[in-house]
């Protein structure tokens, strides 16, 4: 838009120039007959008049902007991007409110349009967890590849993660997923287990983890849509009382789940999936449905033995009437088999990635349930250095429950949610969403980035 305003600009300053020029050599001799597609003279202003009949969109400039003021205000075109001020509030329920700012840099490839860069610092404020300082860095080599890095640290809380996805590695039909990451996290929460937990049973620890996760998939043939995944995950983790004044001491009030040494855990899984997915991050359309089941076995690399099988379904559909609104709908399903592990490795409803109106975690046990359905609803397009940006409203509704066993589930544990999404999407890579959500507790913000859903 920039470059085309500058060239009408250029444009009708240099017809103004040859006008100019033409009048002062009419004033010396007569007109000389002309070719009827260039231009022609009006007999009485004695103006040289265009011949051709530009469009009326290319002789008129706009007026005014009419990119919203707070869009025009975050956003900064820059010239292979752009500068975006975004301010953080969040009051996730396990941390209270958290404000800040998060100023993001937006890079796109030399060749193209593409993103292919995001820097994006913050800086946040907790009355309970003081100041946190992060940095965020996101690499997009090609469209079904990404690298994200993160690192943080502050007076209670630290975290150093590594993430590396790649869909056709090396050029092939092979999928690849590398995790690292070590955190300190003193704003968790346990109410016990069972999905009739109080919410006067609530304590906070600080769990402290080293993990990785690799993973590699196959397809059944070229394009297709079926794939066969294994991965490997390990942990080792110990639960120590959290920071929090305002809430019992965790060793007190669950002293045999305060681990004070590191415990370990190796878990080895195999999945099918069937996705149809235009893309797994900014979904607009099709399928994917994911069987999996995991085994950890004490002795291997593992201080527990357990197994756990799942299910994990979404299907994305546009309206016919109008490819801009998407339906999406989502359900999860998983039950731990065998002997139970402490409760950090056990089934968990609530946050962002499950019901989203309940803290991380807020319920615990051996299996878990739930299903979310949003609308989403395109409210505003802006295209700003190449790169196009939407606007989405997506209200939403879910349900979920955790219990020891299916045939135990009962209607009266069910937990509703219902709420509202606002959701920024630059494709094909990149999402940012604040979600808010009411539940039986209350209301629930959060905030996250590359989630589809």
């Amino acid at each position: 838009m920039i470059r085309r305003k500058t060239g009408l600009a250029l444009l009708l300053a240099s017809a103004a120039l040859g006008a100019g020029a033409t009048d002062a050599r009419l004033l010396k001799r007569p007109a000389k007959p002309v070719d009827p597609h260039a231009s022609k003279l009006a007999p009485q202003s004695r103006e040289v008049i265009p011949g051709r009949q530009f469009p009326e969109a290319t002789r008129q400039a706009p007026m005014t902007d009419e990119t919203p003021r707070v869009v025009r205000w975050m956003i900064k075109p820059m010239r292979r991007g752009m500068f975006v001020r975004l301010p953080i509030i969040d009051t996730d329920p396990n941390r209270g409110i958290t404000f800040g700012i998060m100023p993001i840099w937006v890079l796109q490839g030399e060749t193209d349009d593409r993103i292919k860069h995001i820097h994006a610092p913050s800086l946040t404020r907790n009355k309970d967890f003081k100041i946190i300082p992060t940095y965020r860095y996101y690499y997009y080599p090609q469209e079904d590849a990404s690298l994200m890095v993160r690192g943080s640290f502050s007076k209670y809380e630290r975290e150093a993660f590594v993430e590396y996805e790649d869909g056709s590695i090396a050029g092939t039909d092979l999928d690849v997923f590398i995790r690292l990451q070590y955190n300190v996290d003193a704003g968790q929460r346990f109410f016990g287990f069972g999905p009739d937990s109080p919410k006067n049973g609530e304590a906070n620890y600080k769990e402290e983890y080293a993990k990785y996760r690799v993973g590699i998939g196959v397809p059944f043939s070229h394009d297709s849509p079926w794939r066969a995944h294994f991965s490997q995950y390990s942990q080792a983790s110990r639960i120590l009382d959290g920071p929090l004044k305002n809430l019992p001491i965790f060793s007190g009030v669950y002293p045999n789940q305060t681990v004070r040494s590191y415990q370990q855990t190796n878990e080895n899984r195999f999945s099918l999936d069937y996705d149809t997915r235009d893309h797994g991050v900014t979904t607009s359309r099709g399928i994917l449905t994911q069987v999996f089941a995991e085994h950890a076995i004490r002795g291997f690399a593992s201080q527990f033995d357990y197994g756990r099988y799942g299910l994990d379904a979404r299907w994305f559909r546009p309206w016919e009437s109008d490819k801009d609104k998407v339906f999406a709908i989502q359900a999860k399903y998983e039950q731990l088999l065998g002997p139970t592990p402490p409760f950090w490795l056990q089934s968990r409803l609530g946050g962002k990635y499950s019901l989203r109106a309940y803290g991380d975690g807020r319920y615990v046990d051996r299996g878990m349930a739930t299903v979310n359905i949003e609308q989403r609803f395109k409210l505003l397009e802006q295209q700003t250095a190449g790169v196009t940006t939407e606007l989405q409203l997506a209200p939403f509704i879910g349900l979920g429950e955790v219990f020891d066993t299916p045939n135990r589930a009962a209607a009266r544990y069910a937990r509703p949610v219902v709420g509202a999404a606002i959701r920024a999407v630059a494709k094909p890579q990149v999402v940012g969403s604040v979600d808010f959500g009411v539940g039986q507790e209350g209301l629930a913000v959060f905030m996250d980035i590359n989630y589809s859903f």
